[in-house]
């Protein structure tokens, strides 16, 4: 017999295994795991849209405005590691030992103790600066090591609660479905939809806020 393949995505937030113990279901036939991995992938996917964030450890590149002070906020985190800060007006690479994230990490800032100096365009009479210059680019590590990616020597780290909300808004569809009483209401972004017969509970819209993104 073929072996199934798994449907998880990158960003999945669970394993099916432990969505099924935490279900109760011992066991279950092909079809059925499919389509709890497809409900796994959803609950993911929703959760990362409502956020604004990308939760699995990956490398990113992003061109940044100087902050002007000595914290430069970076699109995701918790910033695992550096690899480097450019220069993109001289192309030099600034040195990594006069910056940080061993501290703001968590919260996805690179401090820095000279600062991150603004740079930018002067205009008018008075030549003020009349507009900031986006002349960083910061070379980085950010994310979760995701449930399905985790080993002995590198577990998971994905937080707890984080998978729990999974859980939850799995098992609601899952019952939903199974009452059929599916799909008076719709969420959709992209190719990842989201269907709900009754409101997140509250437990999860509280999990869903803490991780939120709000700048």
């Amino acid at each position: 017999m073929e072996e199934r393949k798994s449907l998880l995505a990158n960003n999945a937030m669970t394993t099916l295994s432990d969505l099924m113990d935490f279900l109760g279901m011992p066991d279950a036939d092909d079809a059925i795991k499919n389509n709890l991995e497809r409900l796994i992938n959803a609950a993911s996917s929703y959760i990362e849209t409502m956020t604004n964030r990308r939760f699995a450890k990956k490398e990113y590149a992003e061109n940044h405005f100087p902050s002007g002070d000595q914290e430069l906020c970076l699109n995701q985190y918790p910033i695992r590691s550096v690899k480097q800060v450019k220069d993109t007006d001289s192309g030099a690479i600034i040195e990594a030992d006069s910056y940080s994230c061993e501290d703001t990490g968590e919260i996805g800032v690179l401090y820095r103790d000279s600062g991150w100096s603004l740079r930018g365009y002067y205009g008018g009479l008075s030549n003020d600066m009349v507009a900031v210059k986006r002349c960083l680019r910061v070379t980085y590590e950010a994310g979760y090591i995701m449930p399905k990616d985790g080993t002995e020597e590198t577990p998971s780290d994905l937080p707890y609660d984080l998978q729990y909300a999974v859980w939850q808004m799995v098992q609601q569809q899952w019952n939903l479905a199974s009452n059929g009483a599916n799909g008076l209401s719709a969420f959709s972004v992209s190719d990842v939809s989201w269907t709900f017969d009754k409101a997140l509970s509250t437990q999860v819209q509280s999990v869903i806020d803490k991780y939120m993104r709000w700048v």
